[in-house]
């Protein structure tokens, strides 16, 4: 158990030795690289690997949670939080993904934590990837820079020595680096007029790169469609904005001079294979199970909830709807518990609010205020509390209705790498 990460039962107990990196900063994310690649990955098959509580890493007012407004009420909800899931590639290989939301706070004691990660699987490689905004053209190949705590683990190197703000992964890397565990990042440059926007050559460069180096196959198909879609796109604005359009050629013209800049290398070309028969059958009967899967709803109970907020409102609901359905009828039987000659609880709170229960000049009687101190703080249109011997039955309180979640991945995701809820 660390710091802010627990494994559930069932995490796989074998060695997965390789873990990427991709946490996601708006702010920060030229290109929207990292959302790129975290919408690739996205759909490859994966599971829960560990549990984090995200709650005290994230600053929610500078990652503000969305909700969704529909006709009059907030219909849902939906925050990105981290987790970190065991992922199958496309040829089935397994690694480590950590996603979700950057986090704000408690660098130190989450680096901790996946130090603590890194020998619980046996990792053995860490990949990690950025991107920056430069004077570079997108009708050319993406460029970036490749480092690696490995020496001489790449033959060309940036020659360069400056400072720069550094995301949570370079902070790993960082430390990692002191005990010895090989991690490599790759940093895409992204045009700067694309910088606001999103540049999916960038992201398909990213992915390609990081394939090279640990052998993992990603998919880019869909990224490679958008590639198209955005330079044509970028073509007609082009045509309608001179300006853009002269910005584009200058670059083009520098980078055609100068070549790739010592230090820089540009992004693979993608090994794109025909998938046999077979291979299209069984990867048509696992999208399938991931919809069934889907379709399930789990228990709350059995989703990750460190702050109990998930807890707390299911209880709540049940005592309401348990309320609703048995109050009448449970007070009832309470006042009948008087039949052997004892009087009931209300008659004891009769007797207590008669003038004839009070001596002249005096409050109520001692024995009596002292033999019901919670009684008289209830009025009778409020139902009984519940207690040892009146609460609800174990059959009652699991016949009120669970919550519902418009999650189609299984109910709400509480601290995970994104959850929400609402209402149907």
């Amino acid at each position: 158990m660390g710091n802010y990460i627990s494994f559930p039962d069932g995490v796989p107990e074998h060695s997965i030795t390789k873990l990427v990196l991709n946490l996601v900063d708006p702010a920060t994310d030229a290109g929207s690289i990292a959302r790129l690649v975290a919408s690739s990955l996205g759909t490859l098959e994966a599971g829960t690997a560990a549990n984090i509580d995200s709650d005290p890493l994230i600053d929610y007012r500078a990652q503000r949670p969305w909700v969704n407004y529909q006709n009059g009420h907030l219909a849902g909800m939906w925050r990105e939080g981290m987790t970190l899931s065991a992922v199958k590639d496309v040829e089935g290989t397994e690694f480590l993904r950590l996603h979700g939301a950057e986090p704000d706070f408690h660098w130190d004691s989450l680096v901790a934590d996946m130090l603590d990660i890194v020998e619980r699987f046996g990792v053995q490689s860490i990949y990690s990837f950025t991107a920056i905004g430069a004077p570079v053209p997108h009708t050319r190949p993406a460029d970036m820079i490749v480092r690696s705590t490995e020496p001489d683990a790449s033959p060309d190197t940036l020659e360069a020595d400056f400072w720069y703000q550094a995301s949570f992964a370079d902070y790993l890397e960082y430390h990692a680096s002191r005990l010895d565990i090989p991690m490599t990042n790759v940093a895409v440059r992204v045009p700067v007029y694309l910088a606001s926007h999103h540049y999916s050559a960038g992201a398909v460069g990213t992915l390609s790169m990081i394939g090279q180096i640990s052998g993992l196959r990603f998919p880019v198909g869909d990224l490679q469609h958008d590639v198209a879609r955005q330079n044509e796109h970028i073509t007609e604005l082009c045509e309608e904005n001179q300006e853009l359009g002269q910005i584009i050629t200058a670059f083009e013209k520098e980078y055609d001079e100068k070549g790739v800049t010592p230090g820089f290398v540009t992004a693979p070309d993608m090994d794109i294979t025909v998938p046999s028969v077979d291979e299209i059958g069984r990867a048509a009967e696992q999208f399938l199970a991931q919809v069934d899967s889907a379709n399930e709803r789990p228990h709350m109970d059995n989703q990750f909830d460190p702050q109990g907020l998930a807890r707390r409102i299911d209880e709540i609901r049940r005592a309401r709807s348990w309320r609703a359905d048995n109050g009448e009828t449970h007070r009832s039987t309470w006042d009948q518990l008087g039949g052997n000659g004892a009087p009931s609880q209300r008659e004891q709170r009769d007797a207590e609010d008669s003038p004839s229960s009070h001596s002249e000049g005096e409050g109520p009687s001692e024995v009596n205020h002292a033999s019901s101190p919670a009684q008289a703080d209830h009025s009778d249109d409020q139902p009984i509390p519940d207690g040892p011997e009146n609460g609800p039955t174990e059959e009652s309180a699991g016949s009120a209705q669970e919550p519902e979640s418009d999650d189609p991945s299984g109910g709400p995701r509480w601290g995970r790498h994104s959850w929400g809820f609402g209402k149907e």
